[in-house]
């Protein structure tokens, strides 16, 4: 059986909010059994985390030595928020997804999606704000497993609910076209009733993971087409204010 795990990773803040060392974000995972890893909101080389590269950190403690980053923002993310000339790509300090696998990569990719062309109001401290559409994008990768090929997307979706669901339908299109069966994981941002009629066809398990502490919400999704999810369990760990969700794959029988 192949276990899956996805984790808005907050960029390792403790429970307390406070930044972790690499040793502290280690124990956080070590123990839990996992074939192959998708993480969303994860640093490497910020100032803020200590320099760490923190995927590398994760996949190290779970033992899985095939690892790529992909860059949704470079530079110190503690001055501003850039995001880099092609998505995906960066030298130096970066913050974005990563997956990482205990079999080879065959092949891997990262697309851009598309994001609101203009600036949108938020609340923040209590005042309505304009901010822009942060860019987001997906990692794929094509996994050489003991079954067969299996294709593994992250993705960390917008905050609007409706940017999201385009982002959805534009990323499953581009999916369709990979090789074997597939899995689409990460911090989605839309809940199962939403989710649901913009995925026909796949596999949604259902576990709450938002907020950590006492979860109301799930918005962190493994979807499934062509391989069976046997077990699903939202995992409280001592990092992010989000849980894993940890998933159980078997192939789907023939």
């Amino acid at each position: 059986m192949t276990r899956v795990l996805t984790l808005n990773l907050q960029h390792g803040l403790s429970r307390e909010g406070t930044a972790t060392s690499a040793e502290e974000l280690a124990g956080a995972v070590s123990g839990l059994e996992v074939d192959v890893l998708a993480l969303q909101e994860v640093d490497r080389g910020q100032p803020r985390s200590g320099g760490v590269d923190q995927a590398r950190v994760v996949a190290d403690a779970l033992g899985l030595p095939h690892v790529r980053f992909a860059a949704a923002l470079t530079g110190d993310v503690r001055k501003g928020k850039s995001s880099p000339s092609r998505w995906g790509t960066a030298d130096g300090a970066a913050y974005g997804l990563a997956i990482a696998s205990r079999w080879p990569v065959l092949a891997w990719f990262v697309k851009p999606l598309p994001r609101l062309p203009v600036r949108h109001p938020v609340l923040a401290g209590g005042q309505l704000k304009l901010r822009d559409d942060e860019q987001r994008g997906a990692l794929a990768a094509v996994l050489q497993t003991p079954q067969g090929q299996l294709s593994v997307t992250c993705a960390h979706l917008s905050l609007l609910g409706p940017v999201a669901a385009v982002q959805l339908r534009n990323l499953l299109r581009s999916v369709a076209t990979m090789p074997g069966p597939a899995l689409v994981c990460g911090d989605l941002d839309l809940d199962p009733w939403a989710l649901r009629p913009l995925a026909p066809g796949w596999q949604l398990p259902r576990a709450l993971t938002f907020p950590a502490r006492a979860p109301r919400r799930q918005i962190d999704h493994v979807l499934a087409r062509g391989i069976a999810i046997d077990r699903v369990e939202a995992v409280e760990l001592p990092v992010s204010d989000h849980r894993g969700l940890l998933a159980t794959l078997r192939p789907t029988e023939a």
